[in-house]
């Protein structure tokens, strides 16, 4: 049994598969010349011609033809041994924890922003309307909405959001919205309570107008879809419409845009910034956020 050297039998391997030395020699990052001496050094030593040269590449003798089949399968099953016996890439697990409408409307859409910025991490998202205990729950990360007062945590404001008022297009077909006092011919949504209806009628000057009627969605994801559904006219944050208005699904009906009585934050315990993926996925919501025109002012 003749023992041949690795080398020219991947060269061969190579030069079979692309029928041409000048490519094999490409791919191999080695020299035209060196792939031609390691094919005829194989030849030499098998005593068998492997290839017919052509004035424009190569072709498998009966011989060639059977030995390539022969490397091919060797190189792959090498190839996945190696690949078995490699240690696998430890991945790592990312909890945020928001509320229900800042996963669907902002975070849930930047999920493959995520994965191309932290391949080896898997992001997992929890949605709750209570603040998360970072002592006593398996979390990393918070997006929150409020005042920015948390004790004891490390806070990055992501976004100044502005309240407008929205509704389907639909909604607006034969009927007339254009002023303030027309808000009476139409139904009013909210989200939990009737705070931001009243904060927005009261910034804006809309004076005379009730917020203290229509349907209380429970929070502003549901009274989002029921605007896109045509059920009424809502007031909500710009940055979580910004799609639904791009798509025309929701039209801005007031040009008046209201700062909001809250800002939205991320969170995280001080201590977890001296883990690279904590202070990077932190570094990479500011970054998502930066690009709305909600987003805090330097």
């Amino acid at each position: 049994m003749k023992k041949i050297p690795v080398g020219p039998l991947r060269a061969f391997d190579v030069a079979a598969r692309t029928l041409n030395l000048s490519a094999a020699a490409e791919e191999m990052n080695v020299t035209h010349a060196a792939v031609s001496r390691q094919v005829k050094q194989l030849e030499q030593r098998l005593g068998v011609k492997l290839f017919e040269r052509l004035p424009r590449g190569l072709k498998l003798t009966a011989h060639g033809a059977l030995l390539a089949e022969g490397t091919r399968q060797a190189f792959d099953r090498l190839a996945s041994a190696i690949e078995d016996v490699s240690a696998p890439t430890v991945r790592r697990k990312l909890t945020i924890s928001t509320f229900a409408s800042m996963s669907a409307r902002w975070l849930m859409p930047r999920v493959q922003s995520f994965a191309q910025r932290f391949p080896d991490v898997d992001l997992q998202v929890t949605t709750s309307s209570r603040l998360v205990d970072f002592a006593r729950e398996d979390v990393d990360i918070g997006i929150r909405f409020g005042r920015g007062n948390y004790p004891g945590l490390h806070v990055v404001p992501m976004f100044e959001p502005r309240d407008i008022v929205v509704c389907a297009p639909a909604l607006l077909k034969g009927r007339k919205l254009e002023t303030f006092a027309d808000l009476k011919h139409f139904q009013l949504l909210h989200d939990d309570n009737y705070e931001s209806w009243e904060h927005w009628l009261a910034e804006a000057g809309a004076k005379g107008v009730s917020a203290r009627r229509g349907v209380i969605c429970g929070d502003r994801n549901s009274m989002l879809e029921a605007a896109l559904a045509g059920q009424g006219v809502a007031i909500t944050s710009a940055v979580f419409a910004a799609g639904e208005l791009e798509r025309g699904r929701l039209v801005q009906v007031f040009s008046d845009a209201v700062r909001s009585d809250y800002s939205i934050y991320a969170v995280c315990l001080p201590r977890r910034l001296g883990d690279a993926l904590i202070a990077g996925a932190v570094d990479w919501l500011v970054c998502e956020a930066a690009g709305s025109a909600d987003a805090p002012t330097p």
